[in-house]
């Protein structure tokens, strides 16, 4: 039995890996480099300064990576209100959550502030119990560790989690956990692989999550 949830942030309740891609395609233009697929998904679901990393090895960019991190931010933060949106399924199943009375946490690579910024500035912070930052655990997606931690604070077997993540980096760390994990792919998550899911979803409106959370 499912006894709580964890959400994942970026790209699973909002669109922001396009305001991403948006950010590090404008830091990347004036460089005469263009964004590459193979690249974005190698970053994708990792902690910040990782995901920097790859970037700035990918492309042999001369800046540090707190100082490519720092001006991809700002383009991030300039493009942010003209795209970012909740993704579908997110807003009923989270009324539908916190109307039964589960338990629902956030766990993301991105920091804790910044996930905190986000889901106030839309009204969805105290629909959460709490949230777990990238920079509160030792190893970050697709290690286990964070999902580890979110199912210890909410005091539940881990097998009676459910974690929803959008991209193979997150589910294999949910997987790798014991929880029940579902991956919920969106258009940027194409050729993942999402094999030991419980559950591989259209969107956080599938039917499935519905029947296996009994709601």
């Amino acid at each position: 039995m499912i006894k709580a949830v964890v959400f994942d942030l970026d790209g699973l309740i909002f669109n922001t890996e396009d305001v991403y891609i948006r950010a590090t395609t404008e830091y990347l233009k004036p460089r005469g480099m263009v964004f590459e697929e193979d690249v974005r998904k190698e970053m994708m679901g990792q902690q910040s300064h990782v995901s920097t990393a790859i970037l700035k090895e990918y492309y042999g960019l001369e800046e540090t990576v707190e100082e490519i991190r720092s001006q991809i931010s700002y383009q991030f933060m300039k493009v942010l209100p003209e795209i970012i949106a909740l993704m579908p399924g997110f807003e009923e199943l989270i009324s539908r959550l916190n109307t039964a009375g589960i338990p629902a946490a956030v766990c993301t690579s991105s920091s804790s502030g910044y996930a905190r910024s986000l889901l106030s500035e839309f009204g969805y912070l105290d629909c959460f119990d709490f949230i777990i930052g990238g920079e509160m655990v030792p190893n970050g997606k697709p290690a286990p560790d964070c999902y580890l931690m979110s199912c210890e604070k909410l005091g539940f077997e881990v097998s009676e989690v459910m974690v929803l993540e959008d991209s193979e980096n997150g589910c294999r760390a949910a997987i790798d956990a014991g929880t029940f994990a579902v991956g919920v792919p969106s258009v940027h998550n194409e050729g993942h692989n999402y094999t030991g899911a419980a559950i591989v979803a259209r969107t956080l409106a599938d039917p499935a999550i519905y029947e296996a959370l009994g709601i």
